[in-house]
């Protein structure tokens, strides 16, 4: 499971809009408290994203909560956002050599290529917009915000 930490900004029936500060693998480096590249992350809205989560746990505006996505389901569409395309491009330009076409034919078959492959993924995206299985799910709240240190008082 990838996991990134968030704040709910809304909720609705069954799902959440989450705000997450994308941090590439800070949030896994021990020293990310200490990090500069992390603190200017947080405070640069361009790292910023947004995100419509499932939401099982009935979290309130404001609260800290993780967010996580199964591994396997971002490789499935990490293959259709990036490897159909690339697979269009590269068929396109081969396809041409089977029957000892020229270089400039090659060129317009693999831009033909790539056009249909992002064509596909397009299709296959619009396909999944609805299947609950891509969507983020909400694993937990966060009891504590990280900047906070808890004071403990004793007398």
């Amino acid at each position: 499971m990838i996991e990134e930490i968030g704040r709910v900004l809304s909720t609705e029936e069954g799902f959440a809009e989450v705000e997450t500060i994308r941090t590439s693998s800070c949030t896994s480096c021990r020293a990310r408290h200490g990090c500069g590249h992390h603190a200017i992350a947080q405070v640069s809205s361009s790292n910023r994203m947004r995100m419509r989560a499932i939401d099982p746990l009935s979290v309130e505006i404001g609260q800290n909560v993780v967010v996580g996505i199964p591994e396997d389901t971002l490789l499935q569409a990490s293959i259709w956002m990036y490897m159909i395309p690339l697979l269009g491009l590269v068929g396109g330009a081969v396809i041409p050599s089977l029957w000892g076409g020229g270089s400039g034919i090659a060129v317009i078959f693999s831009i033909i290529g790539f056009a249909a492959g992002l064509l596909l993924a397009r299709s296959k995206s619009n396909q999944e917009m609805n299947n609950l299985d891509y969507y983020p799910k909400i694993l937990r709240i966060e009891s504590l915000h990280d900047d906070r240190i808890p004071m403990v008082v004793t007398s």
